[in-house]
């Protein structure tokens, strides 16, 4: 039993490696996918990001507007395009709930039987394993960044 719950874990933990597809991102044809007004983060070959929204895209450059102005990325400048993801909220909200619900289950369990023969009650498990699983949730919901464009075989100067 006490090799079980770590291996289910790690089980659970590992699962989401193999189904990560290879798509290439060196195509500046990735980013003809993207719709004017897409939240995008534009970072450039010295490091300096851009957030904003999607204005416009061309063979040459790059333009999206940030909270002050419009600002145009020349392509020979890109070092990498990405945009805000929230496709899979739900299910980042479920795996998250099911991982940190299950290490708070399996934290909680063993005090549970350690406390029981005491008299005390399992009030901080349960309050534990709530946590586990509306913590999990919450880091599930938050919407992540996806990489669109990742230009090839460049040297990134720092400055």
């Amino acid at each position: 039993m006490k090799r079980l719950v770590p291996s289910l874990l790690l089980s659970v933990l590992s699962c989401g490696l193999g189904v990560a597809g290879t798509k290439s991102t060196e195509s500046w044809e990735n980013l003809k996918q993207l719709r004017a007004g897409d939240k995008i983060e534009v970072i450039d070959q010295n490091l300096r990001s851009f957030r904003g929204r999607l204005v416009s895209v061309s063979d040459e450059a790059i333009a999206l507007q940030s909270k002050k102005d419009t600002v145009t990325v020349e392509r020979a400048n890109v070092f990498r395009v990405s945009v805000r993801d929230t496709s899979h909220r739900t299910r980042n909200m479920l795996l998250g709930s099911g991982i940190l619900g299950g290490i708070a289950l399996a934290a909680a369990v063993p005090l549970a039987l350690i406390n029981s023969n005491e008299g005390n009650g399992c009030g901080p498990c349960v309050a534990a394993i709530a946590a586990g699983f509306g913590g999990g949730a919450a880091l599930g919901s938050l919407p992540g960044w996806r990489t669109v464009y990742r230009a090839e075989n460049t040297k990134v100067r720092a400055g």
